[in-house]
């Protein structure tokens, strides 16, 4: 794995996590102190992406790079989530095939530090996320703004901790955006049709159906079970009903969207 997420150089300065210790006590999340460094990493380099995209898309690609200030934001933002997209998918991957004892152990209240530390750099880039769906709502639209925020607060959530393995199991979702960027920027390139495109188009597909609907939907279900089952827990309080919204409305963001996305491929 080319991020050790068990790395000791990840480990948060001693400084900041004493000076957040206090801070995420008071809001209930007092483990959050020793990964919340990543967190605010993984944000500035989602905005140091897009404003390096924004400099050197027009140097490298003068040809392709919108002229329109809309277009040009929307190609930037493409180029974060595509980055996003590459870097989360191997470690979400990872997690799934080797997770942490405790969180088999206690999959509810468990706490680990890869998965922590993975909750944290996907909490930063939802953050950047949710501040540029909103800032861009009129060509982004509310349904990425929307999942910006479920997702940025689902999150944030799992560092209570609570659900922290769910992290993986839903953050391997990122792995279909990996192809339907590469989809987006064959269009962008004048490659539309082309075999390229097509032979992505078949990864894009059975990427977004497989970890999406199928695995999105069965670990729902999972979610479920272990929030309401017979062996769950009555103490969790009002966070189930949280989650519960959080997941209804991102399952149900997905399959609108791959009923969008298929139509988009046919016309191809």
């Amino acid at each position: 794995m080319f991020i050790d997420l068990a790395s000791p150089a990840l480990e948060a300065p001693v400084w900041f996590e004493k000076a957040g210790a206090p801070i995420f006590s008071a809001i209930k999340l007092p483990l959050a102190a020793q990964v919340a460094h990543i967190a605010v990493v993984s944000c500035a380099l989602s905005f140091l992406i897009q404003t390096l995209s924004s400099i050197l898309s027009p140097r490298l690609f003068p040809k392709y790079y919108p002229t329109l200030k809309h277009k040009r934001d929307d190609w930037d933002l493409h180029v974060v989530g595509w980055a996003y997209s590459i870097l989360a998918t191997p470690l979400a991957l990872d997690l799934i095939l080797n997770p942490s004892k405790e969180i088999k152990i206690d999959p509810l209240y468990g706490w680990a530090i890869r998965e922590a530390r993975l909750s944290a750099i996907a909490t930063g880039y939802f953050i950047w996320d949710t501040k540029v769906s909103a800032q861009h709502i009129n060509t982004q639209g509310l349904g990425f703004l929307a999942h910006g925020l479920g997702c940025g607060t689902a999150f944030a959530f799992t560092l209570k901790p609570f659900l922290l393995y769910c992290g993986p199991d839903f953050l391997i979702w990122e792995l279909s955006t990996i192809f339907l960027n590469i989809h987006w920027f064959c269009d962008k390139f004048q490659m539309t049709g082309s075999k390229l495109q097509l032979v992505n188009g078949g990864f894009l597909l059975a990427s977004y159906i497989g970890a999406r609907l199928f695995w999105g939907t069965y670990n729902s279900y999972k979610l479920m079970v272990l929030l309401f089952g017979a062996k769950s827990d009555p103490n969790v309080g009002w966070i189930r009903y949280l989650y519960v919204v959080i997941n209804v409305g991102l399952n149900s963001l997905n399959f609108f969207w791959f009923r969008a996305m298929v139509l988009a491929l046919k016309k191809r």
